[in-house]
């Protein structure tokens, strides 16, 4: 009997705390439960031509500092229409990842859209996704320019809401049907037609004015001939003014109502993170002490003594304590063809931390410093929804950009949560977990009958494109299930599962659960208005270098007949072939599914049956190949994996080939020269030509990381060719430790870049940013 009475008597004095929460503690238990995760991708240049490769860097976020607590990452490549033309997954270790996407050369000019985001970052609003767009430079496009017309002109009245009898401040924003800023002049006028003052915006159509609105009066905003409305003045609230001083931020609030409208405390917090509480004077004035807080937005929320929100105000802080001090030294600059340059990157002090370098050549970039950045990124965009034209400028040293940045706070929502979510404990919980790398689980029966293979040992063999194998041991239950969690594999791999009982081993067969990385997720369609390049001199050099690559793709192959029955090559594409590898129309395919090879080795069938296809055979070995194409060598690709030699390739069964794909030219090959692409049979086909008592699975595992290929032309080439690229060295993987100071960058000029763009950035340890833009002719 006294023990229940104990139980009651604590159940009660938890219900009473749990209600007596205030909204800041029910907040930050939130933060707690289900941090914000960012991500940023710096991409090795924001113009492309279609068949070029797109190179990124991510760098993961939480709280102000590196997360080390995601897995995957997802990159998007999406037309204007939100149509998915290419995808990417990759693994995240400590935080960063990087890779690449292909831009197929089928691709019309237009903007195209990347995002990325990990599962633990669909927890939150997926408006807060990272998103940015590339101007991309292919064929004519077939869709008519869209006229953006029709300004949409909007009011926000600082704080939050408009209040009759009191001078509100009142901000502005004009956006065309794209999306994109314009500039004004209007008049705001009352209804009987009297302009009460003028206005005009000050910086990407926004601005902001001061008013007294009267009771019973309602305004209007005259544009063009149009009335867009101010919002209704309401009889009570509170009225919020805020600005900037030195040290932090001054409020002014004004109240018209009674005491249940009367402020007493206001909450700042940054990222779901409480950062300040305290209480309002009765004068209804105070500061805001911020010298001491992380930089990044910041929301104000002014509260009555019941808990009920009165005014908000998001303003942002930017004290420069995340900034990582660096500059480029320039040790040897030779803009000549082909000529060794040296740079190097020097910190004003040892840091540690992981970051990425891109070289382009700046003909082929947009005018001026990058729109956006790191920095305008993790500290800016992450945090507030809706499209910021040209962010990075906000973090300029121009001095109309402090007052600019905050005409943005006072012209953009918080939308993640509601404080009626909070009051109510209704904040969403986390639906999704990180998965952890690649999660392989199933269930396996005895072949031919419904009898499940229970409680054996299972022996699983993954074995990969790139000739990676990996045997691990697991055990299924009593009802023939296993699981294997942290697996990390990459391409289409092969898995084979087998029984571990030798000659009494028994035949079984395997049904793989849902594929733990390539799911859908439903995300909203990215509202983001079209990147507009008007510089002519930019738009004509990246359309001469699309025009000139695809008159350099080479000429057509006479077609190779084999008889029996052919794959279409729709079919052959979907099946076996990623975009940039299904993409180039000079090249030709030999389909060997359903044909008799009765050679062992795929070389040895090659020889003689492709025209101006040469297989030489160096030496004694057999497996020692050597291909030339038009007597330029050729690269070879395994599965799209691109292989040093042809050894390997050489003892892969011929009967296990699925298809070959030839290339005249092929711009994953090392100087654009020829390749030949081999693919292995997989699935029906593959069982067709391996008899066991296991059962093989095709999976797709993380994508393909590619090598950036920079040539070295400290000796002559062993072909001769144009060097037209545009990126010149791309260097993702730059890890520091505490007693280096420096990033060295050397690379090689190409035959015609005369002017240079470098572009460093990336996270220290403690969480600072590099963010290096600087440009050498």
């Amino acid at each position: 009997m006294q023990r229940n009475i104990l139980f009651a008597c604590l159940f009660l004095l938890y219900f009473v705390s749990l209600k007596a929460q205030t909204p800041d503690e029910k907040l930050e238990a939130w933060h707690q439960e289900n941090p914000i995760e960012k991500v940023y991708l710096h991409l090795d240049r924001q113009d492309y031509f279609a068949g070029q490769t797109c190179w990124f860097k991510s760098y993961f976020i939480s709280d102000f500092q590196p997360s080390a607590r995601n897995s995957t990452l997802f990159v998007e490549l999406l037309n204007t229409t939100g149509e998915l033309i290419n995808k990417k997954v990759l693994p995240i270790f400590n935080g960063i990842t990087y890779g690449q996407i292909d831009l197929p050369d089928t691709l019309s000019t237009g903007t195209y859209q990347l995002r990325a985001y990990s599962p633990l970052m669909l927890n939150h609003d997926k408006d807060f996704l990272y998103s940015t767009a590339i101007r991309l430079y292919g064929k004519s496009s077939k869709n008519k320019p869209t006229v953006a017309g029709n300004v949409q002109l909007r009011f926000f009245p600082e704080g939050g809401i408009l209040l009759t009898g009191v001078e509100n401040t009142v901000a502005f924003k004009a956006t065309n049907t794209s999306g994109l800023p314009v500039n004004f002049k209007a008049l705001i006028k009352d209804d009987s037609g009297n302009t009460i003052t003028p206005i005009k915006s000050m910086h990407d159509g926004m601005g902001k004015f001061a008013f007294t609105p009267i009771e019973g009066r309602t305004y209007v905003a005259l544009l063009d001939g149009r009335e867009f409305p101010l919002p209704e003045a309401s009889r009570e609230g509170v009225a919020l003014q805020i600005s900037q001083n030195e040290k932090g931020f001054l409020y002014q609030l004004q109240l018209v109502g009674g005491d249940r409208f009367r402020p007493v405390y206001v909450i700042g917090q940054m990222q779901h993170k409480v950062v300040f509480k305290q209480a309002i004077d009765a004068s209804l004035k105070g500061s805001i002490a911020t010298d001491k807080l992380p930089s990044g937005v910041l929301q104000c929320t002014f509260f009555n003594k019941d808990g009920i929100p009165l005014a908000e105000r998001l303003v942002f802080i930017d004290n420069q304590e995340y900034l990582v001090k660096a500059s480029l030294q320039k040790e040897k600059i030779d803009l000549r063809p082909r000529r060794k340059n040296e740079l190097s990157i020097h910190f004003a002090e040892p840091v540690e931390g992981n970051f990425s370098v891109a070289v382009t050549d700046n003909d082929f970039n947009e005018p001026g410093l990058r729109k956006e950045n790191i920095i305008s990124s993790l500290l800016l965009t992450s945090d507030i929804p809706g499209y910021v034209h040209h962010p990075a400028f906000y973090f300029s040293n121009h001095p109309a950009a402090k007052d600019a940045l905050d005409l943005v706070m006072l012209t953009n929502g918080w939308r993640r949560f509601t404080w009626k979510q909070v009051a109510d404990n209704n904040l969403p919980k986390p639906q999704y977990n990180d998965p952890g790398y690649i999660s392989l689980s199933g269930k396996v029966n005895v072949r031919g009958s419904k009898k499940s293979f229970a409680d054996r040992d299972l022996l699983v063999w993954v074995a990969t494109s790139d000739s990676g194998r990996a045997l691990q041991m697991v055990k299924t239950d009593a009802e023939g299930r296993f699981k294997m969690d942290s697996v990390v594999f990459f391409d289409k791999a092969k898995i084979l599962f087998t029984d571990v009982m030798g000659k009494k081993s028994q035949f079984i067969t395997v049904q793989l659960n849902t594929d733990s990385l390539y799911q859908s997720y439903n995300l909203p369609l990215l509202q983001r208005p079209p990147a507009v390049n008007t510089n002519t001199s930019l738009i004509s050099n990246m359309q001469q270098a699309f025009n000139s690559y695809t008159r350099g793709r080479g000429t057509l192959l006479d077609n190779v007949y084999i008889e029996g029955r052919r794959l279409t090559l729709e079919e052959l594409e979907k099946k076996y072939m990623s975009a940039l590898f299904a993409g180039n129309l000079n090249a030709r395919t030999i389909n060997l599914t359903g044909q008799f090879i009765p050679q062992f080795n795929i070389f040895e069938w090659l020889m003689g049956r492709v025209p101006n296809l040469i297989v030489q055979r160096n030496g004694q070995f057999m497996d020692n190949y050597r291909l030339f194409f038009r007597r330029q060598p050729v690269q070879l690709f395994l599965d799209e994996m691109p292989m040093q030699d042809a050894s390997i390739i050489s003892t892969i069964p011929a009967n296990q080939i699925a298809l070959i794909k030839i290339f005249p030219q092929f711009i994953g090959a090392r100087g654009n020269g020829p390749a030949v692409a081999i693919y292995t049979k997989r699935g029906e086909d593959l069982n067709e030509a391996i008899e066991s008592t296991g059962d093989i699975v095709d999976y797709d595992g993380y994508s393909i990381i590619k090598e950036f290929y920079s040539p070295d032309y400290s000796t002559p080439p062993e072909v001769n060719y144009v060097d037209h690229r545009l990126t010149l060295t791309w260097m993702p993987e730059v890890g520091i430790g505490g007693a280096s100071s420096s990033i060295p960058i050397h690379f090689y000029n190409t035959d015609r870049t005369k002017k240079l763009k470098v572009v460093a950035e990336g996270v220290t340890h403690d969480g600072k940013l590099l963010m290096l833009e600087e440009t050498i002719e």
